[in-house]
């Protein structure tokens, strides 16, 4: 993850969108980046060490909006505006953008693209590319996913690219765990402070920094006249500049479903609507509010990391019952942006876990794009000798060989497990939290 600012940077020009190359050279997607394959070959594992065994957890693919078009602020606000004459020609243009959306979306909301599958069943494939000596000759898997559909559809996608390599059908039991990959939910302490915490102050200092007041009534000026501009509400021009960037940043996960819709891509280029700089500055606030809540923050301790005990127990407690048992060669979970960025901050991933001495210009020290693109995924690797009990483990952000802040680098990424579950039990103990404890209770009390 060194030098993230750059290699983002370089990302961002080869990701192709319908064909052609983003117009601006640097990466607004932000959590809606499509997600990457990786290239370049991983450090072979030392000499007659074989896998033996995954943990992984996943985001979800590439997905559709998660409302409909024609519930969100600025459609109300962009047809309420039509209806009195309140649109300038691009104005005019934008409200066809979003009636063209509006169709291709209708129905589809909340579920993964095509575009999505793909990435899941490509995530899958490789899985069993690269580690075929974990699964054996019939697999056995557990899959965990939670109360959102495109959790489900990721699993199924998953192991289609999974059980391609398989010549028996796996044994599978699939489970929901909204604790263990929603904890984020089920926290009140949490909820208040992604309502209401001092992550504020932070956010006020980059936005007063960008102008960001007279920056959303510019973008909206260009939209709507001056008579109607007149007649907004002090946070309405926020409100539907926010979604109207909300629309760009989705198009290019729905490839498939746009051209499906005899749509055009020029007919929904919201990006053109808004201009390079205004993208680079609404993605610098969208990386912050990510960074802030979702990861390290000011405190890489503090409760928008803590949230996701629940799941570092869990990791911990399948292995050892892989160890125990070894009757599981995998457990695959399916969950959310949200569960990703704070376990891999937790699990003190280089890239994912460090505070940015200048919260205005997170970009050099973190990226969404980078720890939490769609389909992010974390993965942990294990490995046996023949004939002997130790185990190796390497870990991977994004299917990418991470170092582990804490531990002895010499022989990365191979790290001896009794040596990584140390350091994760410690900071389980600083937090006073055991492998048998009550995880809604933690997240009930947890502050």
């Amino acid at each position: 993850m060194k030098n993230l600012r750059t290699t983002a940077l370089l990302i961002a020009l080869s990701i192709p969108f319908f064909g052609k190359a983003q117009k601006c050279n640097y990466n607004y997607l932000g959590t809606k980046t499509l997600y990457a394959a990786p290239s370049g070959k991983n450090k072979s594992a030392p000499v007659g060490y074989q896998p033996v065994f995954i943990n992984h957890v996943g985001r979800h693919g590439a997905r559709h909006l998660t409302k409909e078009v024609n519930t969100s602020f600025g459609y109300r606000l962009i047809m309420r505006a039509d209806s009195v004459n309140g649109l300038t020609s691009a104005g005019k243009k934008l409200k066809q953008m979003i009636l063209a959306l509006d169709k291709v979306e209708r129905g589809q909301v909340k579920s993964i693209s095509a575009e999505g599958k793909d990435e899941l069943q490509g995530i899958g494939q490789r899985m069993y590319k690269w580690y075929p000596q974990v699964f054996g000759s019939t697999p056995k898997l557990n899959v965990a996913i939670t109360k959102e559909v495109r959790t489900k559809q990721s699993a199924d996608a998953f192991l289609i690219g999974l059980k391609a390599g398989f010549k028996e059908e796996p044994k599978i039991k699939e489970y929901n765990d909204d604790t263990d990959l929603r904890f984020y939910d089920a926290s009140p302490a949490y909820v208040a402070f992604e309502e209401n915490g001092n992550w504020q102050a932070d956010m006020k200092q980059l936005q007063n920094r960008l102008n960001h007041v007279r920056m959303y009534n510019k973008i909206a000026d260009d939209w709507l006249n001056k008579a109607f501009m007149k007649t907004l509400k002090p946070d309405e021009a926020e409100k539907l500049v926010s979604d109207v960037f909300g629309f760009a940043t989705i198009v290019p996960s729905l490839k498939t479903e746009i051209e499906k819709a005899g749509v055009k891509p020029s007919e929904v280029d919201f990006d053109n609507l808004i201009g390079c700089s205004d993208l680079i500055s609404l993605s610098r606030i969208d990386m912050l509010d990510d960074y802030l809540k979702k990861g390290p923050g000011s405190d890489v301790n503090g409760i928008q990391v803590r949230i996701a005990v629940p799941l570092l127990v869990n990791f911990i407690n399948t292995t050892d019952d892989f160890i125990k048992s070894g009757q599981v060669n995998a457990d695959l979970r399916f969950a959310h942006a949200e569960t990703i960025s704070p376990f891999a901050t937790l699990l003190g991933i280089s890239g994912a876990d460090k505070v940015a001495p200048d919260m205005t210009n997170v970009g050099e020290t973190w990226w969404s794009s980078q720890v939490i693109p769609l389909s992010s995924n974390i993965q942990w690797v294990f490995y046996r000798k023949d004939g002997g009990n130790d185990l190796l483990v390497k870990v991977l952000l994004n299917e990418k060989e991470a170092k582990i802040t804490g531990m002895d680098n010499r022989n990365y990424p191979y790290y001896p497990w009794a040596a990584l579950r140390a350091l994760y039990m410690a900071k389980l103990s600083k937090l006073n939290v055991g492998l048998n404890d009550d995880m809604v209770k933690y997240l009930k009390e947890v502050k």
